[in-house]
């Protein structure tokens, strides 16, 4: 615990924006870990649900899709209600899945904006702080008593130093995270569009 303590001394005033950073990165992995799942969009019984709509049993697959509570549920059930009203044509039914689906976006990109930021902010920030320590390094070099110049100079090179590590040590969770919940997301939206396509061509 000293040790961090005294790491976290070095770097400076720059810390503190980037202790908060590091903060709201955490925060927001730890969330997407959690909430950033299929299971979250797609019904687990999707397969049920398929083949009652192959079977022709629209009210089966209705009431089924209707014991689920994500998105890709809510808009398969406005769909088949279209379906169940004779609006049957397949670009009908196309346009409004994607009217339905249209919110699911932004809740699987929730905050992956911020992360990207805090990414890209805090190698910034550390880069400042490493400004900030050459700066002492240099005036180290204008005073004249040798003692105060060498604890000067040491002081500049521990700052430079400590807040380059610290943004980047802030910055790599935040863009490896960033990517890998990128990642996961473009594979939950392309699984509810295949989905959707799936359950249309059948109901075709």
């Amino acid at each position: 615990m000293e040790q961090l303590l005294d790491f976290l001394s070095k770097a400076g005033y720059v810390i503190y924006p980037l202790i908060i950073l590091s903060i709201f990165s955490w925060f927001i992995i730890i969330e997407r870990a959690f909430n950033l799942r299929a299971s979250k969009f797609i019904p687990k019984n999707i397969n049920d649900i398929k083949n009652l709509i192959h079977r022709g049993d629209i009210d089966g697959a209705m009431k089924l899709a209707s014991l689920s509570h994500d998105p890709f549920s809510r808009a398969l059930s406005t769909v088949l209600q279209e379906y169940e009203k004779g609006r049957r044509n397949k670009i009908h039914l196309s346009q409004i899945a994607e009217t339905e689906l249209v919110s699911v976006v932004p809740l699987v990109e929730k905050n992956l904006l911020l992360l990207s930021a805090i990414a890209s902010i805090a190698p910034l920030l550390g880069l400042f702080g490493t400004i900030t320590g050459l700066i002492k390094v240099f005036s180290a070099f204008a005073i004249s008593e040798a003692e105060e110049g060498v604890t000067l100079l040491a002081s500049g090179i521990s700052e430079a130093l400590t807040a380059a590590a610290a943004g980047l040590i802030v910055a790599i969770p935040a863009l490896f995270a960033y990517w890998i919940f990128r990642a996961v997301g473009d594979k939950i939206l392309a699984k509810i569009e295949n989905s959707f396509k799936e359950i249309l061509e059948i109901l075709e």
